[in-house]
């Protein structure tokens, strides 16, 4: 590919992370039911941040193929989601208790997913696996759809077009399950419409050319950093 019409990792992820602070801006600054007059602007941030999610959950799956070490990348995983738990709680539920745990649970879940499966041979012992860490994140950030996409994108990782394939009819079938659920009248427009947002990693994952962009201690662990960080700094601007 063209080092003119590429992306590396870093990058990737530093617009991941802009996609996420504009979706959080919208979520608790901008509310249709407070602000009417801005919800086409809600709808259009929380459509660009439709796509981190997807994009981290794509990383997670080359992160298991490239780390040093599988023990410290989990570990590092499950010490954020922790330390995050809280903030997210607070800035989503203005309590330190809630009826949902953060992405970075999710995260470290389908890491963990994957260190299972690699042990197993049997495809319908991997598939029970995937499918029982599927059922273990339903009650966390991205639920469901966070392992499945993980898996997904890891099972085609030596084929970019098969991972692309599968992930565009993952998206499709989300967003016809939303325009579903809109149509029924179960919810306003505007509370899933965004839910097409999900196609924009496709033209990310890409542009990707497999490298990892600049090595240093600020690319490594802000995205680490910014999650609670900026829990914080929301709840206590509501």
């Amino acid at each position: 590919m063209n080092a003119k019409h590429s992306l590396n990792r870093t990058q990737i992820k530093y617009m991941a992370i802009a996609a996420m602070l504009l979706d959080h801006m919208a979520v608790f600054f901008l509310p249709p039911e407070k602000y009417p007059a801005l919800t086409f602007l809600y709808v259009i941030m929380r459509t660009v941040g439709r796509m981190t999610g997807p994009v981290m959950f794509y990383f997670i799956a080359e992160g298991y193929r490239y780390t040093s070490s599988k023990l410290k990348y989990g570990i590092r995983l499950l010490c954020f989601g922790i330390l995050s738990q809280i903030p997210y709680s607070l800035a989503r539920y203005g309590t330190i208790s809630g009826t949902n745990l953060n992405v970075m649970i999710t995260l470290f879940m389908s890491f963990l997913m994957l260190a299972t499966v690699e042990k197993m041979k049997d495809k319908v012992i991997k598939g029970i696996i995937v499918f029982t860490f599927m059922i273990l994140t339903s009650f966390s950030d991205w639920g469901v759809l966070g392992p499945f996409m993980v898996w997904l994108f890891y099972i085609y990782r030596e084929d970019r077009k098969k991972q692309l394939l599968s992930y565009i009819s993952l998206c499709l079938a989300q967003i016809v399950m939303s325009v579903l659920i809109i149509m029924s009248g179960a919810i306003a427009w505007y509370e899933a419409i965004w839910q097409i947002g999900m196609v924009l990693p496709i033209i990310l994952i890409y542009f990707y050319n497999g490298e990892p962009g600049r090595k240093n201690i600020v690319n490594k662990w802000f995205f680490y950093m910014l999650y609670p960080v900026h829990f914080i700094m929301f709840w206590f601007l509501q």
